[in-house]
């Protein structure tokens, strides 16, 4: 569906020209895409995340930021579960836009959505509900790091032991450095790499759950997309 849809409104987009002569149908391709392409760059910075949260920067350059190893790993980890647990949300806005329900973005809940009567008698329910049982076991984390400034357990987010350690010794690092002799900081950095490791396989496992949920969604929402946007042409 998104392909198709990128290659339908690509054309609109770039003839302004164009625009008081859009037709019905051309308003809702342009209407979902504008639904869909939150949803597709989600996925893009949950892969920027991992990636920056697993590729360390020097010394120089965080000492240069003021923040240490483990306090890098953190705020890409954090930007990782907020957008994570976002995608739940841009769902629930792109069934509204394809499937034309008219309800308030400020009101796309999961049970008001799936309660509707357009949708409830779909497959749109299911893939909603697996959409939403794999972000659940992220969301209490997600809510206390926006709503509580609590950041994330990086030991309960791999399901491992030891990585929190790594927290305080990094502060120590960063202000005490010469209270460290330098086997220390070889098994620091050892650690860090072993912890790198686990992280990156934690959080590709997570996305690769998410992406697979979100593709049926959008391969269901394909269907009724295509019959719209079919009988729109037509009239």
């Amino acid at each position: 569906m998104v392909r198709g849809l990128f290659e339908l409104v690509r054309p609109l987009i770039a003839d302004e020209s164009r625009t008081n002569t859009l037709t019905s149908a051309d308003l809702y391709s342009l209407d979902v895409f504008d639904s869909v392409s939150p949803l597709i760059q989600s996925f893009e910075l949950l892969e920027r995340s991992r990636c920056f949260a697993i590729l360390m920067p020097t010394e120089k350059y965080l000492k240069g930021l003021n923040i240490n190893r483990y306090e890098w790993l953190e705020y890409h980890i954090s930007t990782f579960l907020v957008a994570f647990a976002t995608v739940g949300d841009e769902a629930l806005l792109l069934v509204n836009e394809v499937q034309c329900l008219g309800i308030d973005p400020k009101d796309c809940r999961a049970r008001i959505v799936k309660g509707n009567k357009w949708v409830k008698d779909t497959p749109i329910p299911k893939c909603l509900d697996a959409i939403e049982k794999i972000i659940e076991s992220h969301k209490n984390t997600r809510n206390l790091l926006v709503h509580r400034g609590k950041t994330p357990s990086l030991d309960n987010l791999c399901k491992t032991d030891g990585i929190d350690q790594l927290k305080k010794i990094s502060f120590v690092l960063q202000h005490r450095p010469e209270a460290f002799p330098e086997i220390m900081r070889s098994k620091t950095d050892h650690a860090f790499v072993k912890a790198f490791i686990k992280i990156d396989k934690a959080l590709n496992n997570e996305i690769c759950k998410l992406r697979a949920t979100v593709w049926q969604l959008l391969t269901t929402l394909g269907e009724f997309y295509d019959k719209r946007l079919s009988i729109l042409s037509t009239n």
